[in-house]
């Protein structure tokens, strides 16, 4: 007898040889069979679409093992690349206090949209933390870490900061009418540098002044509940019809000033 190949033995043993064609299949499906094929179909191209849709949402490997140096530098070309709380556990402290003091100094329009809403997550994600490393960091992007300078003038150069930025700039009038600053603050409150670059006028209470004609940026006086817990309202007029008031919770830690909470009182 002549021998059989082993594919053949496996047709034989399974049946295999009777297995019907594609055109008997084919005329023996009901609607319900053509309904299931074309469902299965369909969630085959589905899952084909989003595999190759969503497969560059993933960093690459190069991106998660790279260095704190690196990454920082292709953070300061795009601030949007990792998420903010990713941003601070990648390069730690130090290294986000840099990026910071680099991103505030870009003013074209096209950084500041990107940058404005990671600016302030980074900061509110550095206050969270009470360990001396964070607060240490967000003291001196507030420019405020000196502890030989009186706490009134700290909190409202932490203040200013926070609301502005370190340049501290609102845009002048179409006229060129540049911004004040002004102070509302009790008789013996010391004076100090807020590094504003506009005029500023500390002012008692039972001092007036003009309406502003140009931008305005406000402080009422600091309101202290403890040696080391302050509250301070900031009114900003960016123009006529745009601005915003802010109430500010101020914490001391480790000798220095720092933004725990921020609410927002009225914006228009």
């Amino acid at each position: 007898m002549p021998e059989t190949n082993p594919l053949e033995q496996l047709l034989n043993r399974w049946d295999l040889n009777n297995f019907p064609t594609l055109q008997r299949i084919i005329a023996s499906m009901d609607p319900i069979a053509w309904t299931l094929l074309i469902l299965l179909g369909i969630a085959v191209l589905v899952g084909l679409y989003f595999t190759l849709s969503s497969r560059y949402t993933f960093e690459p490997i190069d991106e998660v093992e790279t260095t704190p140096d690196v990454l920082l530098a292709r953070l300061k070309q795009n601030p949007t690349r990792l998420s903010p709380q990713a941003i601070i556990n990648r390069l730690g402290a130090e290294a986000t206090l840099e990026l910071l003091q680099y991103g505030d100094q870009i003013i074209s329009k096209e950084w500041q949209y990107r940058w404005n809403s990671i600016r302030e997550d980074l900061i509110r994600l550095l206050s969270e933390q009470e360990a001396f490393g964070p607060t240490h960091a967000l003291a001196r992007y507030y420019q405020s870490a000196d502890a030989s300078e009186p706490d009134t003038v700290r909190i409202r150069r932490t203040a200013l900061i926070h609301k502005l930025g370190q340049r501290r700039h609102l845009d002048p009038t179409p006229d060129g009418t540049p911004a004040q600053l002004r102070i509302h603050c009790h008789p013996a409150e010391p004076t100090g540098d807020l590094g504003f670059p506009g005029e500023t006028f500390w002012l008692n209470p039972d001092m007036e002044m003009p309406p502003a004609q140009g931008p305005l940026v406000e402080m009422e006086e600091i309101d202290f509940h403890t040696l080391e817990d302050a509250h301070l309202v900031l009114h900003i007029q960016r123009t006529p019809t745009v601005g915003g008031s802010f109430r500010l919770h101020m914490k001391k830690r480790w000798k220095m000033w720092v933004v725990a909470e921020e609410e927002l009182e009225w914006s228009a």
